[in-house]
């Protein structure tokens, strides 16, 4: 359980710090307003390790009890965002909700939904896989409608790994199947404009540069300008570059402001977090607890495909696609997601069933 709990707190704690240490005006983790947004990071990190606790001490068996109806919820939210006056539109997507003082994307919520979902239905609380299994493509279609395509992508994979891992359907099944909706979506993303342009921009950033091609190349620079100490929390030239610092690029901040000892401090907290999730699948292994096992699968990938996409993203090795870290980034509702699924996890390694 330290293996999850401790990492994942030292996480938020630095990803507070990039908020927090915003200048008044530097992209979209300031516009004058450094600290409205450092308070909103700090509630979510609040409601991330409350509902953690909770989910820790409900138990597996209880929370796959209310799988239902938590994937009926979480799907409801995702919907939203077509909603008129309750989804915004921004970058050619719908994928957040504004409703009075609650604003966020629900799409995260859904992703750990997925997985319980699941994972409920290997345990024999929802007794049509079948069903499960469509809930399972319509939430991963609605993703993609809004569109929010490496959001989709990453919950086929969660749901992938979740059936995968419970071993009751064969692998040489289930792979063809899943790189087939993975090709599928990956067309789907191609067919589309903002998709074509973070393309054209990555694989040619100096023929672009007041386009797509500007953040790739800010991304090089912060990464150029990473040295062993930093340049000191709050004055990094990303913050003045990038359009959102502290949330589709923390990483490459924690890099440029503190240095490779920051990087590696995070870099070691997803390995830590990844064994951490290795020993609770086996651990569930171990007591034949089917729903525990397929659970932890689902929501260990939820909380590791984004935070691997982030940095390849940040380190240049992909195109842009504006996947938060788990935790790190500014993202309260994912932030609070995350301490949902780590509590999850936390009750699965504790043996707590009910």
């Amino acid at each position: 359980m330290l293996l999850l709990v401790a990492p994942a707190l030292a996480l938020g704690g630095i990803g507070l710090a990039l908020v927090a240490a915003a200048p008044a005006h530097s992209g979209p983790a300031g516009f004058g307003a450094a600290q409205h947004f450092a308070w909103r990071q700090a509630i979510g990190l609040l409601l991330g390790i409350a509902l953690g606790a909770v989910a820790a001490q409900l138990g597996t068996r209880r929370v796959l009890a209310f799988a239902p109806a938590l994937f009926v919820l979480a799907l409801l939210a995702t919907v939203a965002v077509w909603i008129p006056r309750v989804g915004v539109l921004a970058a050619g997507a719908r994928r957040w909700i504004h409703l009075g003082p609650i604003s966020g994307s629900p799409a995260p919520m859904l992703a750990g939904a997925v997985a319980v979902w699941l994972a409920a239905a290997e345990a024999g609380v929802i007794q049509r896989r079948g069903i499960a299994l469509a809930g399972a493509l319509g939430a991963v279609l609605v993703m993609a409608l809004e569109p929010d395509f490496s959001v989709a992508a990453t919950t086929l994979v969660v749901a992938f790994a979740t059936v995968a891992v419970a071993g009751r359907i064969p692998a040489r099944r289930l792979i063809p199947i899943a790189a087939v909706l993975l090709a599928l979506l990956a067309a789907g993303a191609l067919r589309s404009s903002y998709v074509d342009k973070r393309i054209r921009g990555f694989l040619s950033p100096e023929s672009d540069r007041r386009g797509k091609g500007f953040e790739v190349l800010a991304l090089a620079h912060a990464k150029a300008a990473a040295g062993s100490g930093g340049v000191g929390l709050g004055h990094g030239h990303s913050r003045r570059r990038l359009s959102s610092p502290a949330s589709d690029y923390a990483f490459a901040l924690v890099g440029e402001e503190l240095g490779r000892p920051g990087a590696l401090a995070v870099l070691a907290a997803w390995v830590a977090i990844a064994a951490g999730v290795l020993w609770t699948v086996r651990l569930a292994i171990r007591r034949g607890d089917l729903g525990g096992r397929a659970l932890a699968a689902g929501l260990g990938t939820a909380l590791l495909v984004p935070a691997a996409l982030h940095i390849a993203v940040c380190r240049g090795w992909l195109p842009i696609i504006g996947v938060t870290m788990p935790l790190l980034s500014y993202d309260p509702a994912l932030t609070v997601a995350s301490g949902a699924e780590l509590g999850l996890l936390a009750a699965i390694a504790a043996q707590k069933a009910s």
